[in-house]
């Protein structure tokens, strides 16, 4: 699981240019300030940093992720700061898990409306269930649905799934056979292409593949990222093919940084809910949480 502290580390490198001007930002040890940037590379899979005698300079990757995130992290400080010149005001704290493109999506925008204090938690969607199950979680925002004592889901909304690949990719072949209408050959073509997955669960693949081929894909994707920022990315600069929310790639489409390959012979939707625990202390601020956020339409 990705801890946030390595996000708030890395960006720390990226500003100050080196190990030791992160240290002192973040008031901990250089070491730890190595050790948070060398288990956050590993997370992701790619260097972030050339390492110079002076300088730490961003990769490509890096470049990217210092992009994506700098704006949720600017949030979580002016929050945290908030807290901390509040301190002496007594607030329930609410605990909520999501995906951390979900904090961008949806609360980045709203904590200053938010009448309490608030512990996000950013995990994988079964790690974010057990959490609500064992009550270390007021409240989630899920793709998932499981019959649980004292667990309620509250529909959020449906987005709509496209598949996109690299713009290096040949994709004459496969639009041949669906202008043809050929679809054998099309899903034979895709099943050979390099996929990119969220989980080895494949649930969004599965549900593409039978809206659209009427089957269960036969394949294994070759890549599993359990970071949607970052299999975006990593379609950005490899080959291969994956399936993503409209709403998180429409930005890198519109620029020509990636393409749309299909949108299917219909639309596949996957839908997230709010999943919360009735026996919770903070019920309350789980329901104010829930009615601020749809009031936003922040979903599309």
């Amino acid at each position: 699981m990705v801890n946030l502290e390595w996000y708030r580390t890395f960006k720390a490198i990226y500003e100050r240019g080196t190990l030791t001007g992160a240290a002192e930002t973040l008031l901990i040890t250089q070491p730890g300030v190595s050790q948070q940037l060398t288990a956050l590379e590993t997370y992701m899979g790619v260097k972030l940093f050339e390492r110079k005698p002076r300088k730490m300079l961003p990769t490509p990757h890096g470049m990217q992720l210092y992009n994506q995130i700098e704006e949720a992290i600017q949030q979580l400080e002016k929050t945290e700061e908030n807290f901390k010149r509040k301190t002496l005001i007594n607030r329930p704290t609410a605990k909520v898990g999501m995906s951390i493109e979900m904090f961008n999506h949806a609360f980045a925008y709203i904590l200053d409306e938010l009448e309490m204090n608030v512990e996000f938690t950013f995990a994988e969607y079964e790690e974010l269930q057990s959490k609500l199950f064992d009550k270390k979680l007021d409240l989630i925002i899920t793709t998932l649905q499981h019959n649980y004592q004292h667990v309620e889901y509250k529909h959020f909304c449906k987005e709509a799934l496209l598949l996109v690949c690299s713009k290096e990719l040949d994709t004459i072949p496969f639009n041949r056979y669906i202008y043809e209408k050929k679809l054998n050959e099309a899903e034979k073509w895709l099943s050979q292409q390099n996929w990119y997955s969220y989980t080895h669960k494949m649930e969004t693949i599965k549900s593409f593949w039978n809206h659209n081929f009427k089957k269960k894909p036969y394949f294994k994707p070759r890549y599993v990222i359990p970071n949607l920022s970052g299999m975006l990315q990593a379609i950005q600069l490899n080959k291969g093919v994956c399936l993503l929310p409209l709403s998180l790639c429409q930005e890198l489409l519109d620029k020509n940084e990636i393409k749309e390959l299909w949108q299917g012979v219909q639309t596949t939707y996957y839908d997230k809910y709010f999943a919360y625990h009735t026996q919770s202390k903070n019920l309350t601020q789980v329901e104010e949480i829930i009615q601020i956020i749809v009031n936003q339409s922040v979903c599309n």
